[in-house]
């Protein structure tokens, strides 16, 4: 199934079929039991059956859903996950949207696909904004998301009303992780928003999420995505149809 939508939002407690959603253009806000996803173009969701979930399209975005059947691959995933869409993934979901419903050929083409999710979904990390489950730590986390630019640790214990040797503690066992990790996971998950989006210069994106200067914000995106904010940038934007 395409989609092409405004404002489009699509809940539920769990469905009986996997969902493999491909990013065409514009962004998702995918919302799991652990957490919430910004999901950029070029890039797969996999929603596992039976698993709640909310989905939630900006404008103007356009997507691509296919549902897969469990019962053709014995692969499950324990939540919603996010990957970048390969060449190969793209050019099969596009071709099985073409395929007459029911047909053998389809059938069989949903069952690659449900066989290949375990590779395409194989990425042991994800950039995600975790579902906090305290009044405390939903706090931290409001303040990284709405002070981006001047984020601090001191900052996040003002907003939570804790010191930082405590704070530090709530957010490991509640989060898997400290604060200086949530506060640069959340200002790189929004440089690849406004690198991909957005028509403007990587130095200004850098400033506007909280980096001192382009080296340092180069150095942390190449290192937690594998690619430069240039490449990433012209691969995404790209994919979106926008010349760069």
């Amino acid at each position: 199934m395409r989609l092409e939508s405004r404002a489009w939002h699509e809940g539920s407690l769990g469905d009986p079929m996997h969902k493999l959603i491909l990013v065409l253009s514009g962004h998702v806000d995918v919302e799991g039991g652990s957490g919430g996803w910004l999901v950029l173009p070029n890039h797969l969701i996999f929603v596992p059956a039976h698993r709640q979930f909310n989905l939630r399209m900006a404008e103007p975005t356009v997507v691509h859903v296919v549902h897969l059947d469990p019962a053709d691959c014995d692969w499950r995933h324990e939540g919603c996950w996010v990957t970048s869409a390969s060449t190969l993934a793209r050019e099969m979901i596009a071709y099985a949207l073409r395929l007459e419903p029911g047909s053998e050929a389809g059938r069989q083409l949903f069952r690659t696909l449900s066989h290949l999710c375990r590779d395409w979904f194989a990425n042991p990390r994800m950039l995600f904004v975790p579902a906090a489950q305290s009044p405390e730590l939903r706090a931290v986390v409001a303040y990284v998301r709405d002070n981006l630019a001047d984020a601090t640790v001191a900052g996040a214990c003002i907003a939570a009303g804790l010191p930082q040797r405590t704070l530090h503690r709530r957010c490991h066992r509640e989060l898997g992780f400290g604060l200086r990790t949530l506060i640069r996971e959340v200002r790189i998950m929004r440089a690849m928003e406004l690198l991909a989006v957005r028509d403007s210069p990587i130095q200004a994106v850098a400033r506007d999420v909280g980096f001192e200067s382009l080296p340092s914000f180069t150095a942390a995106f190449s290192q937690r995505l594998g690619v430069s904010p240039r490449e990433f940038t012209r691969t995404s934007r790209a994919s979106a149809g926008v010349t760069v």
